[in-house]
This record gives structure tokens, C-alpha cells and sequence, in this order.
């Protein structure tokens, strides 16, 4: 299984993310990943595992 979270907003988004995928990381055990953008520029992350332990919030 897996879960997807889409944000748009004017406003920072990324600890609104990490806050949902937190919560939702037990349907995707194996891999997680981020992705954000912001003046047509993309900051992206990813790592093998549970999402809380695989990436830190400061890493996008």
C-alpha cells in the first residue's frame, strides 16, 4: 500500500507534509519521499524506510 498528500498553498508547506505523512507512514513501510517547490525551483528527498526516521524536516 501507499499514501500521497498534495498541498497547495501560498504558504510554507513542507511541516504540513512531514506532519501528514507521519501520520500516514504505516501504508508505506519501505521507502518515503517529499517533494516541494517554490519560484519554479523543486527540493526533493527521499530514503529507504519508515518516513519519521529516514528524513529530518530540514532536509527539504
Amino acid at each position: 500500500m501507499c499514501g500521497v498528500i498534495g498541498v497547495v498553498s501560498q504558504k510554507e508547506v513542507s511541516p504540513v507534509i512531514y506532519d501528514a505523512l507521519t501520520i500516514l507512514q504505516h501504508r508505506g513501510q519501505d521507502a518515503a519521499g517529499i517533494a516541494t517547490s517554490t519560484n519554479n525551483r523543486f527540493f526533493c528527498a527521499n530514503s529507504l524506510g519508515w518516513f519519521e526516521t529516514s528524513l529530518e524536516i530540514n532536509t527539504f
